[in-house]
This record gives structure tokens, C-alpha cells and sequence, in this order.
């Protein structure tokens, strides 16, 4: 099987759990167009990883903005894959409200230079109640809801390789 890096890997010899954290070593290492070309399984985890680690550090609001967010429907279909839909929905709804890609272009389109730090109300027209309303989603995501969508990833991959 492809891994993330482009290599042949024996899949086999990894238990979801320990996949998900040779992935957290080797994910920044390539770029999403990488990710797309490994199993379908790899991908969800690599996706659900990604979004872990924007959603840990900045926030949904970065999230929207940064280039991740192009990948918003891979990161929902992979909630979707383990199972996890109530999550799936609501990221869904976020991204409803404030498509990533336009956030992005918006981002983009603005006077920030690299590496400027900025506000996000500042570079976007999201109206007042639509930034409170995501506000409000983004509290019902896994992370903020002590919902454990890891063990569901777990099982998830640990399935995907019983398959092999």
C-alpha cells in the first residue's frame, strides 16, 4: 500500500491507533494533493488529523480561512466514514455559512502581508449573527462537546485493515 510519503508500507503491522500517529509524524511532510493519492482510509485519518490540529491551535475561524478549509467536504466524508455524523452535520452547517473557499479569497484578496497577525472580522464581511452562529457549532464539535471521535477513528482503521 501507498503511504502518505508516496512509499510502499505494510499496512498490516499497524493497529489504527498507531497508524493515526505515524500519520501525525508524517503529515506535514507532504501536501494535501499526497494525501488524495493514499487509500481511502488514510486519507479520512489524515483529513480528521489536519482538522484536529487547525481546529486545536486557531479555531474554526482559521480553519475557514486557511487552505484546509479547500478540504472541507474530504474532512466532513471522513466524519461521515468513521461514523460520526452528528459532526460531519455540523461542520457542514459552518461550512454553509461561510463557504472556505470564499473565506480563503477573502483572506487572500485583503491589504495582510505575510506573516501578519490579524482579525478575522477584519478581513471578512461575515455579518455579526452569522460569526455567533458559528461560534455556537463550533462549540458542538467534538473537541469542545468531550465527544471522543478518536476511538470511533481508531476502530474505524483498525476495520479498514481487518479488510486488507
Amino acid at each position: 500500500m501507498i503511504w502518505i510519503d508516496g512509499n510502499e508500507i505494510n499496512i498490516k503491522q499497524f493497529t489504527g491507533k498507531e497508524i493515526c500517529e505515524k500519520l501525525a509524524a508524517d503529515l506535514w511532510s507532504n501536501d494535501y494533493k499526497q494525501w488524495l493519492k493514499c487509500a481511502d482510509f488514510i486519507q479520512a485519518a489524515s483529513f480528521l488529523i489536519a482538522f484536529d490540529t487547525e481546529l486545536t491551535m486557531e479555531g474554526i475561524f482559521t480553519f475557514l480561512e486557511n487552505s484546509i478549509g479547500h478540504y472541507a467536504p474530504n474532512i466532513i466524508q471522513a466524519f461521515r466514514s468513521i461514523g460520526d455524523n452528528s459532526d460531519a452535520d455540523t461542520l457542514e452547517e459552518i461550512c454553509r455559512l461561510a463557504p472556505p473557499d470564499l473565506m480563503r479569497d477573502e483572506f487572500l484578496s485583503g491589504d495582510s502581508q505575510a506573516y501578519d497577525i490579524t482579525v478575522f472580522n477584519d478581513d471578512h464581511e461575515l455579518k455579526e449573527e452569522t460569526a455567533e452562529m458559528i461560534e455556537e457549532l463550533e462549540k458542538q464539535l467534538y473537541l469542545n462537546s468531550g465527544f471522543d471521535m478518536w476511538e470511533l477513528l481508531y476502530k474505524y482503521l483498525d476495520e479498514q485493515i481487518e479488510k486488507l
